[in-house]
């Protein structure tokens, strides 16, 4: 392990990495910073963020000129002046691709990235190798918080289309996970033949950590329990790229005997926000990430109230995102973590904007509600809810028995799940349920169990 940590740390300094290392100790030490001094961190860089902003890309200029220019990012709380600008969607990227983009980009080593697609066609953004280094900075911090660094033994059970071809990897691929002790497994092939080979190689590799999207991970625990099998314990369990319900928490850490740490983020802004040891929320990355949880009329949503995040990328300079709508529900904790730590801390990332369910009278409900329904109906193996229309919910079912005997069990429990959605959609709601041999992921590799196509705002 020692070997194989030395050899991956020469070929980052070799490839110029170096800022990677410089990167990480800095937010080492601004962990255990005073709130003051977390504060003015952030704020200095907010600051620095706006002002290149203002000199290096135009769709910016406008706006800070509007609300008063330059001299009033110097001398005015840079909160104050964000607080001002128009909420940035996918479709004002669209619309403004090329005024987003930095006047500087040919001093930068930039490349393009896209959104997840988790709401519909993907975007196409354009970060660079600083945005790059600060992300595997936040990633080797998270990682620490699970008792993990580079070198230990890992399991990755990830599959992104975008991400992910195992067994076609370039031999530079294939070295740089054997540097870093990973060993890849596909979330996009969980069969059952699969999910036996996958335990095997848990079991072979023994790995201080797994990373998995929190549905495959999910999914392997299920099928570990019902088979009876023995798997390795590792040390933690980093779960993403999903939202992570208790019950879902629960199940994993039975069966792998192990705690479970959330990580949140996006391929637009990197790694967000990570549990540390305590497990009391969420700790956001303050020299990277400005983030605002908002209510529906935009103004800040209070500790402990659910409202829409909004995130401003602090270190991505060559297409800078400020006030992104990255389409997900959150709340701040009412109170700072056990852990010592000041950053902002959530209390919870509880899943996408539309996974928010909306009636006729326009009052919403969150998909939450729709998961409990399911509790404890063991011949439902996986769903998925779709609100189609206000007064329309279509319910996926892959079952977990034969089709015949799930057909009774839909008629038998039909009305049963109806009149629970009614008490919340109101009595005019129809519910449509239809079994299918399996429910997709989207391309990104996130597995949704609520969209309605009726939140259209994001």
């Amino acid at each position: 392990m020692q070997l194989r940590q030395f050899l991956y740390l020469a070929s980052l300094i070799k490839a110029g990495h170096v800022s990677e290392r410089l990167f990480f100790q800095e937010l080492a030490r601004n962990q255990w910073a005073s709130p003051e001094e977390v504060r003015v961190a952030q704020d200095e860089a907010l600051r620095r963020l706006l002002l290149h902003a203002y000199d290096q890309v135009p769709y910016y200029r406008q706006i800070i000129d509007e609300v008063g220019g330059r001299e009033a990012i110097a001398s005015s709380d840079p909160r104050d002046v964000v607080k001002n600008f128009p909420l940035l969607t996918k479709q004002l990227i669209r619309e403004h691709w090329e005024d987003i983009k930095s006047r500087d980009l040919a001093s930068r080593k930039w490349y393009y990235n896209t959104s997840g697609g988790s709401t519909g066609e993907p975007i196409r953004l354009v970060q660079d190798e600083i945005f790059s280094q600060w992300g595997f900075a936040v990633k080797n911090l998270f990682d620490s918080w699970t008792g993990y660094s580079i070198g230990m033994p890992k399991v990755i059970l990830w599959g992104s289309e975008r991400d992910l071809l195992v067994g076609k990897e370039t031999w530079r691929i294939r070295l740089g996970r054997w540097l870093r002790n990973e060993y890849w497994l596909n979330a996009f092939r969980m069969t059952e033949a699969h999910m036996r080979a996958y335990v095997e190689i848990i079991n072979k590799v023994r790995p201080v950590q797994i990373l998995s999207y929190v549905e495959s991970i999910y999914d392997l625990s299920r099928f570990v329990e019902r088979e009876g099998l023995t798997v390795y314990s590792p040390k933690a369990i980093m779960t993403s790229a999903g939202t992570l319900y208790p019950d879902m928490r629960r199940a994993i850490e039975r069966v792998f005997n192990a705690p479970v740490f959330n990580r949140y983020g996006s391929r637009e802004v990197g790694d967000i926000a990570c549990e540390c040891s305590a497990h009391e929320g969420l700790h956001v990355c303050p020299l990277t990430h400005y983030v605002e949880i908002l209510r529906e009329d935009g103004t800040p949503a209070g500790p402990g109230e659910t409202g829409e995040v909004v995130v401003t990328s602090l270190v991505n300079y060559s297409m800078p995102l400020i006030r992104y709508r990255i389409g997900d529900m959150a709340a701040w904790s009412e109170r700072p973590c056990s852990c010592g730590r000041a950053w902002p801390l959530l209390k919870a990332v509880v899943g996408r904007v539309t996974d928010i369910f909306v009636t006729k009278n326009r009052t919403r409900v969150h998909g939450e509600y729709f998961t409990h329904l399911v509790y404890f109906r063991d011949w439902i193996q996986k769903f998925q809810f779709i609100q189609e229309d206000y007064d329309f919910i279509r319910l996926l079912v892959v079952p977990s028995c034969e089709f015949e005997k799930a057909k009774e069990m839909v008629a038998r429990e039909h009305q049963d799940l109806q009149d629970k959605i009614r008490i919340v959609m109101g009595e005019n709601c129809r519910l449509e349920i239809k079994l299918v041999e399996d429910i997709p992921p989207s391309a990104s590799g996130k597995y949704r169990y609520t969209i309605s196509k009726v939140v259209t705002n994001v």
